[in-house]
């Protein structure tokens, strides 16, 4: 599973980060995630607010805050999808 977090590397991205690890490690779940903050990579994704949640390649969720339990939701979804 890959896991890219769209953003700006502002404050509220890294937390976005650091909730979708937690919910990684609670599900004992493993994934390659990366941090986009290449503008032409975030316009193909069409992320005017941020940040986003995109697994597998699908933009999953965004933009504000999401719980781990919404995190948790979402990864659960994109293993089986």
């Amino acid at each position: 599973m890959k896991i890219e977090i769209l953003g700006d590397g502002c404050r509220r991205c890294a937390q976005m980060k650091e909730r979708v690890c937690q919910a990684l490690d609670e599900l004992e779940m493993e994934a390659e995630v990366v941090s986009v903050v290449d503008p032409e990579v975030l316009a193909s994704y069409h992320a005017i607010s941020l940040p986003g949640l995109v697994v597998n390649g699908r933009p999953s969720a965004g933009p504000g805050h999401l719980s781990v339990e919404a995190i948790k939701q979402i990864l659960q979804q994109g293993d089986t999808g």
